[in-house]
């Protein structure tokens, strides 16, 4: 750590290295003329712990500056006093997402913040209280996920999806302990949420406890057969002993041969890829590592008689192993000639690329004025007279994209970012521009919200 004078906060880009994180970014204290460079050998970069050690360690050796420097205290506050000068709509919901902040610092303050806000909103009716009791449970999962048991989700949440999401959100928010009780509780088998079982196995110490969630996956599968427990098995599997992985090995495969085929389009690797266009062979497939490890005669007998399998297995002899060996191996070499890179994936409608683009380049060279262009202009349809959104504010799609343009131009600016909080006209969703601003500078996960009302026509 060095320390040097300096008037502004930013953290600095990161540069990747073959086979690690290999990060380096700033930290800057403008009122304590610190500047702190972080680097990281992991995987992810650690802003909460890097945060966490200065907070301990050398904070208290040169001033109070916590707040300042840990919690956007002074755009928090700001926060606070316009929440409480807006619609009761918009202060419930801007409540819940400033008790998140909060939460990076002192999780008994946010506590009290966000069931302020969860008063507030229970006092609500008709789609406006449903739409954000749906929001008050992503936000619970983050903050405090005791209470996710007092928030039943409503009719209108894509029940399917939420219990992954949840558990998810946990698992970015440092909530492991009650993620694992979530999950090994979780008593509904068809939304079981199979997507988290590999990352939060991986978040556990105690061998005890991953198994555990690895068989409470077991059971919801055998009770509702869903294909996302494949890939969790697949990659989870050698926790278990030995016999008992090769029994729900055979058992996976004889309900993957038992069920009816369905069309797919799957393909394997960037360079002579593997296609298949079935279903079950795909499903194989994903079942072909750990078949090659147990039983490696009826790995035999399967690649004998689907024709596709085979193909893919002779281009990736222990399937998604092979196929992750290949990968990495390619990215070391790409990494090795270029000196490290990123890349990006967009998910959106048509008429969102230009926005997506705009995002990614100013996440690049920190001019975020293109981006908030395009979400005023969403604005503009959002508000539009006799026609505006008569969805909550906290749901409008120039909101949302609002609030994710300031927590990236947060990540790249630092404080420096709330010099573009002037060019948003209306104070609503400025304010949630500016506790999604202060969520980045905290170093907190982003975390999207949902779009809600009437969709715009015409997005330039």
């Amino acid at each position: 750590m060095a320390t040097c004078g300096g008037p502004r906060v930013s953290r600095g880009t990161t540069r990747s290295t073959p086979g690690g994180y290999g990060g380096q970014y700033l930290m800057v204290i403008p009122k304590a003329d610190l500047v702190v460079l972080c680097t990281s050998d992991w995987k992810q970069p650690e802003y909460p712990q890097h945060f966490a050690l200065l907070a301990e360690f050398i904070v208290p050796s040169i001033g109070d500056f916590r707040q300042t420097a840990f919690m956007p205290g002074d755009l928090l506050a700001r926060a606070r006093e316009q929440a409480e000068r807006s619609t009761p709509a918009v202060r419930a919901a801007a409540l819940l997402r400033i008790a998140r902040v909060e939460s990076a610092a002192d999780r008994d303050q946010a506590r009290r913040t966000f069931n302020q806000g969860l008063g507030e909103i229970r006092r609500f009716t008709g789609l406006e209280r449903e739409f954000l009791l749906d929001q008050a449970c992503l936000l619970a999962a983050a903050v405090a996920p005791d209470l996710l048991s007092e928030i039943p989700p409503s009719v209108h949440t894509a029940r399917h999806f939420l219990p992954d999401r949840l558990s998810n959100i946990m698992l970015a928010h440092g909530h492991n302990d009650e993620a694992y009780e979530y999950v090994i509780r979780y008593d509904q088998p068809a939304t079981f949420p199979h997507a988290i079982v590999s990352p939060l196995m991986g978040r556990l110490e105690d061998e005890a406890c991953r198994i555990a969630v690895l068989r409470s996956a077991i059971e919801a599968w055998r009770a509702v057969p869903e294909r996302e427990f494949i890939q969790a098995f697949q990659a989870e599997w050698k926790v278990l002993p030995r016999d008992e992985a090769l029994a729900v090995a055979r058992e996976i495969v004889r309900v993957t041969l038992d069920e009816a085929d369905q069309p797919i389009t799957a393909s394997y690797g960037d360079e002579r890829p593997a296609r298949i266009t079935s279903l079950r062979e795909h499903q194989l497939f994903q079942m072909l590592p750990v078949l090659r490890h147990l039983d490696a005669p009826l790995a035999e007998s399967l690649i004998a008689r689907h024709e596709q399998l085979a193909v893919a297995a002779r281009r990736f002899p222990y399937g998604m192993e092979s196929l992750l060996e290949e990968a990495k191996a390619r990215t070391a070499a790409a990494g090795a000639r270029s000196g490290g890179g990123g890349g990006y994936m967009m998910f959106g409608e048509p008429e969102d690329i230009p926005y997506l683009k705009a995002l990614i380049q100013a996440s690049r060279d920190g001019d975020f004025g293109p981006p908030i262009d395009y979400a005023l202009g969403q604005y503009r349809e959002d508000a539009a007279g006799d026609n505006a959104n008569d969805a909550p504010r906290e749901f409008w799609p120039s909101t949302c994209c609002l609030r994710s343009i300031f927590y990236q131009a947060g990540e790249r600016l630092g404080l420096d970012a709330t010099l573009y909080l002037d060019r948003i006209p209306d104070a609503d969703p400025r304010l949630f521009a500016e506790i999604e601003l202060a969520a980045s500078l905290a170093g907190l996960p982003e975390l999207q919200g949902s779009q809600r009302g009437r969709r715009r026509r015409n997005f330039r």
